[in-house]
């Protein structure tokens, strides 16, 4: 696997609408996996796409509208191909 970088939007709209509990999810799912020192995993400032929030950026690819319901299964289709 190359080396992937995780972007997590912690401006205050994603932040607030759910990016906060995402990030420990995330953080969770890349121990629990072994992905923690292949993969990197770092906050944003505003992301510029508020509206659409909370965001993830995986690589070049966002995601939008994402949820605590969602994100493990965004980071298994990613990172798993599942």
């Amino acid at each position: 696997m190359n080396t992937t970088t995780i972007h997590i939007c912690m401006g205050s709209s994603c932040y607030a609408r759910g990016n906060a509990r995402n990030a420990e999810l995330i953080q969770a799912w890349l121990t629990v996996r072994g992905y923690s020192a292949q993969i990197e995993f770092a906050g944003t400032l505003c992301e510029g796409r508020c509206k659409e929030g909370p965001i993830l950026r995986i690589g070049d690819k966002i995601f939008t509208a994402v949820s605590p319901a969602t994100v493990g299964d965004i980071l298994e289709h990613v990172f798993e191909g599942t």
